[in-house]
């Protein structure tokens, strides 16, 4: 009975982040999640201030990811807000073909043959010379289980770790896979993707020049 409350119980703490390296609350803000699927229009997903374009398969700006010789499932998307219009593109490669990036050791330490998902977000209007990449690998059951790194997202200058759990589902499944991303041990945002999505940001982040493009992250995430 308790296992199965397990969910209900995080859920009910999740209104403040906690950092599970210190045990620090932060307040968070939910943002509401709508997903627009209608017959005669393509698949949108708003959420807090922002809001997904439809998906358009294959690359947009081929110079941009031309260091990967063969990626593949590629796709696009722009998220908007009040002053914010972004591209992301979306794409899988192997491993190996980032053998030219400095990755973390939970990445690098991957196999060649390993997938990643390589998001790349063109600069927003608060740092329009600043790219932001982010790259995710695999998660394993065991991993989800004790919400190990799963990725990073980064620019020149500043780095935002990942982190995959399945707290709000079944344990040992990927039911209700949660992202988290931190800074300096602390959770700034997080998103619940799949059927019921779920997005909380930081309350710290408002009016923060970082707050679009973690949003920008979280609708990759949701459009995937």
């Amino acid at each position: 009975m308790f296992r199965k409350l397990l969910p209900l119980i995080f859920l009910i703490i999740y209104t403040n982040f906690v950092s599970a390296q210190n045990g620090l609350y932060v307040p968070a803000q939910e943002w509401p999640v709508k997903i627009s699927d209608g017959w005669f229009t393509a698949k949108t997903i708003s959420f807090g201030p922002f809001s997904t374009s439809s998906r358009k398969n294959g690359i947009a700006d081929a110079a941009a990811v031309s260091f990967i010789k063969d990626p593949s499932n590629p796709f696009n998307i722009r998220v908007s807000g009040k002053d914010e219009n972004v591209l992301i593109q979306v794409i899988q490669a192997a491993h190996i073909a980032f053998s030219g990036h400095s990755l973390p050791s939970f990445l690098d330490n991957m196999p060649a043959t390993a997938l990643f998902s390589y998001i790349l977000i063109n600069g927003t209007k608060n740092e329009p010379l600043k790219r932001w990449e982010m790259i995710l690998k695999d998660v394993t059951y065991l991993e989800l289980n004790e919400n190990k790194p799963a990725g990073v997202l980064r620019s020149e200058d500043d780095e935002v770790r990942i982190t995959a759990h399945n707290r709000f589902g079944a344990k040992n499944s990927y039911e209700n896979l949660c992202y988290e991303f931190h800074i300096r041990r602390q959770v700034v945002a997080a998103v619940v993707t799949g059927a019921q999505p779920r997005v909380w940001v930081s309350a710290e982040m408002e009016g923060k020049s970082l707050q679009p493009v973690l949003a920008a992250a979280i609708g990759a995430l949701l459009v995937r």
